[in-house]
């Protein structure tokens, strides 16, 4: 594991820091009663703990992998490592981070550490990170309870997951940053559009921190054409609205070959004070 990120973590049992073995296969705390934890052989550490809940499926896991990998986000992508450089953000903390696709697209100037539930998605992001040598960093963890010392990011991006503010607030060093990400309200509308008879906007994030300063926003919106029923139907289970929109609704997707649609994003950033 990368040796800087490896320096920030802490047992989830014990909250002692952690060191690697020299083989790299094991990690292990410095408490008093030692814990240890396996390496997988993607390169990711497990460091829940019991009662932290599981996140997505393979199913689900596959499905986002095959519709970002496809490109149509990679503009949010390159927005938000403009802002990771804009800020000199050395040490980021990407809390949801799925199965990895914008973490390990955070690395080429800084270190960088994955942290979510779900094990398949951390297992992708993993294996993605070995495979292309991003030296990005990944662990199966809850962002409610973080493996993470106290005050050691200069950053923490938090896309589409929920905002577990407290948490934030306590691995934020003082003054440090975090980046916010959540649909605007013109998200997927050409989406619903073919669903829905009444097509509504989105109502924006209710998770937005109050504890921290607001530094800025901004609205990053274009059109995008999703091209074939397996992507179509990849973006739709991305969405909430997968799982509260009828048999009937859903099937209207069913023969859709090419969906254009609008994705509308908006990017917060907030500051923790000193």
């Amino acid at each position: 594991m990368n040796t800087t990120i490896l320096s920030l973590l802490k047992c989830p049992i014990c909250g002692a820091t952690m060191t690697e073995d020299t083989i790299g296969r094991v990690c292990r705390c410095t408490g008093t009663r030692v814990h240890s934890y396996d390496f997988a052989r993607s390169g990711y550490l497990n460091l829940t703990r019991p009662g932290d809940g599981e996140g997505d499926a393979k199913e689900a896991v596959r499905a986002r992998k095959l519709f970002l990998d496809a490109g149509y986000y990679a503009p949010l992508a390159n927005t938000v490592n403009d802002l990771l450089s804009a800020l000199g953000a050395e040490t980021v903390l990407d809390a949801g981070c799925g199965e990895g696709y914008y973490t390990n697209r955070m690395t080429s100037e800084r270190d960088v550490f994955g942290v979510d539930l779900s094990r398949a998605g951390i297992d992708t992001a993993a294996k993605y990170a070995k495979q292309h040598q991003t030296q990005a960093a990944f662990a199966v963890g809850s962002i409610f309870q973080l493996p993470v010392a106290d005050q050691t990011f200069d950053t923490v991006t938090n896309l589409f997951a929920p905002c577990s503010e407290a948490e934030f607030t306590r691995v934020l060093k003082p003054g440090g940053c975090l980046i916010l990400v959540g649909a605007g309200e013109c998200h997927l509308f050409g989406l619903k559009e073919k669903i829905y008879e009444n097509p509504y906007l989105n109502p924006g994030r209710a998770d937005l921190p109050t504890q921290m300063q607001p530094e800025s926003h901004q609205r990053l919106n274009y059109r995008i054409q999703v091209k074939g029923r397996e992507e179509i139907e990849a973006l739709f289970s991305m969405t909430p609205y997968y799982w509260r929109t009828s048999k009937t609704d859903r099937a209207k997707l069913t023969d859709l070959e090419e969906l254009e649609t609008e994705v509308d994003f908006d990017i917060f950033l907030f500051r923790k004070g000193q």
